[in-house]
């Protein structure tokens, strides 16, 4: 449902249980002709049962042929006595809260020319079935007359333009993208490969909102508006260049004259297995291998290191086939690593969601004309 003015929320929005760190929907696996309403996760807005059968799963139509596989979703308006039969909701049953790291939302849109009307994809940070609360982050307007992209801006103040309203790509398949950083409640929007706007996701649609992903909305604003077309819906974990970690410990600077720092990008869902661990700063071509532990420290200069280590209890090595690295000539270097496989003293373990891990970086270097080691600050990933 179209947000027509602000609404509070009314209560604060309950951690949703363990799900799924990742959903996607192409449609292939449901029959030809059926309604998406009360299939898959998909339903009517406000309603869990009795589903109007409006949406339907379609193959190709006319010159449409589905973006990929046979199966694409048609979205029409239909109303009667008031009630938006067509207004389809699928939830997002986390954990997709506050903390819980990067998310890439995508689908694919077709527009024909003789479309009319207006819809809308619409992503909120609150849903509940049955009276809410609701509270939107994320509304993108499609509409034929003015043939333009829109995303609505109602708190100027938690919005920053980047190229603003783009023109619908008709008569093509288009992607739409929103990247969501759940660690610091911040989007950015994309519509066929160029950003729209930056912005504050739980406050862009109006203050109060919560630091989640709840549901996704598709709703066709009048009962005129012709069918439009979607295939392959993903929200994955991860957005380039996010770290999901938090840095703690006291270095010493190496023969560069900074101190190395890790970071870890992807995502703290254990299920997603998407962590990568990347060192910085650290002397060029020196040999590297990443080290963890669920135990945090300090020691300083271990076995006459220049650095300090800032793991404790039983530390792992990263030192299997193709893990051990080296820095090149930018002085970094990067492993993704198996939350599966992860290396102790007395063999491997997996990560638990809830522990939190720790990790830093170990690494060759030279000071004064002598062979020494140095050690990059720590980071520690709260998995969920």
């Amino acid at each position: 449902m179209r947000l027509n003015r602000i609404l509070p929320a009314l209560a604060a929005c309950a951690t949703a249980p363990f799900a799924s760190a990742q959903w996607s929907d192409n449609f292939e696996s449901y029959a030809l002709n059926s309604a998406i309403e009360g299939q898959g996760g998909w339903h009517n807005w406000d309603s869990s049962g009795g589903q109007q059968a409006i949406n339907r799963v379609v193959g190709t139509t006319g010159t449409i042929a589905p973006f990929q596989g046979s199966r694409m979703l048609s979205v029409v308006g239909s109303q009667v006595a008031g009630n938006f039969r067509s207004d389809t909701v699928h939830e997002m049953n986390g954990p997709y809260n506050a903390g819980a790291g990067g998310f890439t939302f995508t689908t694919r849109q077709y527009i024909p020319t003789s479309f009319t009307g207006e819809t809308y994809v619409i992503m909120l940070n609150e849903y509940a079935d049955f009276g809410g609360p609701y509270n939107w982050s994320f509304q993108c307007s499609f509409n034929a007359t003015s043939a333009l992209v829109r995303m609505d801006v109602f708190n100027q103040a938690a919005a920053t333009i980047v190229n603003g309203d783009q023109v619908i790509a008709f008569d093509q398949w288009a992607e739409l993208k929103v990247e969501i950083d759940l660690n610091n409640n911040a989007a950015k929007s994309f519509y066929n490969g160029v950003q729209m706007w930056d912005f504050v996701w739980s406050d862009v649609l109006g203050a109060g909102g919560s630091t989640a992903i709840a549901a996704l909305d598709l709703f066709p604003a009048t009962e005129f508006t012709s069918a439009i077309y979607f295939d392959v819906f993903s929200l994955a974990p991860g957005i380039a260049g996010i770290p999901i970690g938090t840095n703690y410990c006291n270095t010493n600077p190496n023969s560069t004259g900074v101190s190395g720092r890790i970071d870890a990008y992807g995502s703290p869902i254990v299920a997603a297995n998407n962590v990568t661990l990347e060192a910085t700063s650290c002397p060029n071509n020196a040999f590297l291998f990443f080290l963890t532990s669920t135990t945090q420290g300090q020691t300083n200069n271990p076995g006459g290191s220049a650095g300090n280590l800032c793991l404790g209890g039983a530390i792992g090595r990263y030192v299997g086939p193709g893990q051990i690295k080296n820095t090149g000539a930018t002085g970094s270097a990067s492993l993704t690593i198996n939350l599966t496989q992860i290396p102790s003293p007395t063999g491997f373990v997996s990560a638990v969601a809830g522990q939190s891990r720790n990790f830093q970086a170990w690494h060759r270097d030279v000071t004064g004309g002598g062979a020494t080691s140095n050690f990059t600050d720590a980071t520690t990933i709260a998995f969920l």
